[in-house]
């Protein structure tokens, strides 16, 4: 993913819209702060995950798999606080 300035922007804007149009989504930034994501269309109108996308997700760290399986079937709405 790239990001690109306003300033690039307003320079090079049909350079830009290539590179969405391609297929690469864009950062835009102003002040070297991210303000806005421009994306292809279809990108965002996929209402899933494939199965690779899914299994490339972060997973549970191991202490949080420790902590869920000493819960065991426990619901955790009747738990408490956790301290």
């Amino acid at each position: 993913m790239m990001a690109v300035a306003v300033r690039e922007l307003r320079n090079n804007t049909s350079a830009v819209i290539d590179r969405v149009k391609a297929g690469d989504a864009v950062y835009l930034t102003s002040q070297g702060q991210r303000i806005a994501h421009i994306m292809p269309v279809d990108a965002y109108l996929k209402p899933y995950l494939t199965r690779d996308e899914l299994m490339a997700l972060p997973q549970a760290d191991a202490k949080m798999r420790s902590d869920l399986a000493a819960l065991g079937s426990v619901e955790t709405d009747t738990v408490g606080p956790m301290s």
